[in-house]
């Protein structure tokens, strides 16, 4: 009976020593699922990160809106060429107020004008 006994008290402390290690497999394995759910965190923070750094980088820069004096000195030249005669136009007047010609101007005979040939200073 002796061995009986040795055999069942051997057993027990067997059994004894398994539920223990059992609750050390269930405490670490709470811990690594702990790690794993800070490293799945700390993966998704840097992915973000580099989202966000990514997007600011490749987005197309935005032009930045321009000041109300700004709008105001845009529609004023654009009104003044809206009405603006082309320089040659106002030279070519000019010249024909001043009774200067151009040379081709004076062969030509489809150009008429009312100007003299000469002016005053010159007879």
């Amino acid at each position: 009976m002796t061995t009986e006994h040795s055999q069942e008290t051997k057993i027990a402390i067997l059994e004894a020593k398994v539920e223990h290690m059992m609750g050390h497999v269930k405490e670490l394995t709470q811990r690594v699922r702990a790690n794993e759910k800070v490293v799945a965190s700390v993966s998704l923070l840097g992915v973000i990160a580099c989202t966000i750094v990514g997007a600011g980088y490749f987005a197309p820069k935005a032009e930045a809106m321009p000041s109300p004096g700004q709008w105001i000195q845009d529609m004023r030249e654009w009104r003044s060429k809206q009405g603006r005669q082309p320089v040659e136009d106002s030279i070519d007047d000019s010249l024909l107020d001043w009774g200067i010609y151009y040379e081709d101007e004076k062969n030509d005979p489809e150009m008429e004008h009312d100007c003299p040939e000469h002016t005053e200073q010159e007879e």
